[in-house]
């Protein structure tokens, strides 16, 4: 199945609401009251409660950007994050409070999450899953380019560039890890396994003679394809075989590193997709996961 690439928003919606600054911190309080007022525009940010003015950015005055957002409580304790009011209804808009691993906040019909960078991500352990092997036509149904270029005996043959699609695993992810085990080889050779950009000039396992059954560890970036048709699949890793041998692959995933848990689908029977038509409102976690998922390249190139 092939989806198509998502619209991007004219700018991104920024998460969390402007705070006061102390001494280069921004200082976010606690409700202390049964019924405590809203915060005004400029107030810290308060959490469970609607916060006025709308989401705007935490900002920081200290040097060189080492900006730092200190949440604590009215006695100078660590504020311990933990899950907010369950409500029937959506939040109040503005209320910012803590949803699964993240904080969020209302726009009065679903909430965005708040990631703690611009670009970070966390490793979430999935089930050892299969997602290529050459020697079976089973094995090769997750690629969306190279089938053509398997031989008889389950090899791909020398000079060959394949993508596999990831779909049912990820959704957005940034990055995977596994394992790459090539078998039945040709002759000297190796195969590099890659995730986005140009094809990098560097091996992921290496072997030396014919008939070798050799496996390597990978870590590896995730990226984007379109085919020639035109058809757009996120969440694909490219495998290039050099000139110099054909040989069998089997490719394994063990992990995801990811923006949000929602994008290790295979985890979790409700996908950010359809957590999206559940809220109703086109999925404000999922375009978030996009966006932060779309910056800058993640093509996967033939390379040169």
């Amino acid at each position: 199945m092939s989806s198509t690439e998502p619209d991007r928003p004219a700018s991104r919606r920024t998460l969390l609401r402007r705070a006061a600054v102390t001494g280069g911190a921004a200082v976010a309080a606690t409700a202390v009251t049964a019924t405590p007022a809203s915060a005004a525009p400029g107030d810290p940010v308060v959490i469970g409660l609607p916060n006025s003015g709308g989401p705007t950015t935490v900002t920081s005055a200290a040097p060189a950007g080492g900006a730092t957002l200190a949440l604590r409580n009215a006695t100078g304790a660590t504020l311990h994050i933990e899950k907010g009011p369950s409500y029937t209804s959506p939040a109040p808009t503005g209320a910012l409070y803590a949803e699964g691993t993240a904080l969020a906040v209302s726009n009065g019909n679903g909430a965005y999450s708040a990631f703690s960078t611009a670009n970070a991500t966390m490793l979430v352990p999935v089930p050892p899953t299969r997602i290529l092997d050459t020697r079976s036509a089973a094995g090769r149904a997750r690629l969306i380019e190279g089938a053509g270029r398997i031989d008889a005996q389950g090899r791909a043959v020398a000079d060959s560039f394949l993508v596999v699609h990831l779909q049912g695993i990820a959704e957005y992810a940034d990055g995977m890890l596994g394992n790459i085990t090539v078998a039945n080889t040709e002759k000297a050779g190796f195969v590099t396994v890659y995730g986005r950009g140009d094809r990098p000039n560097a091996s992921t396992i290496n072997w030396w003679s014919a008939g070798q059954l050799l496996s390597n560890g990978v870590i590896t970036q995730l990226g984007a394809y379109e085919t020639a048709n035109g058809d757009y699949y996120p969440d694909v890793v490219g495998i290039y075989v050099p000139k110099a041998s054909a040989t069998a692959l089997i490719l394994d995933v063990t992990g995801l590193l990811v923006f949000h848990p929602d994008s290790a689908v295979i985890n979790s029977p409700k996908t950010a997709g359809a957590r999206v038509a559940a809220d109703g409102n086109r999925g404000v976690r999922a375009q978030a996961i996009k966006e932060a998922a779309e910056r800058g390249d993640r093509a996967v190139h033939t390379g040169a």
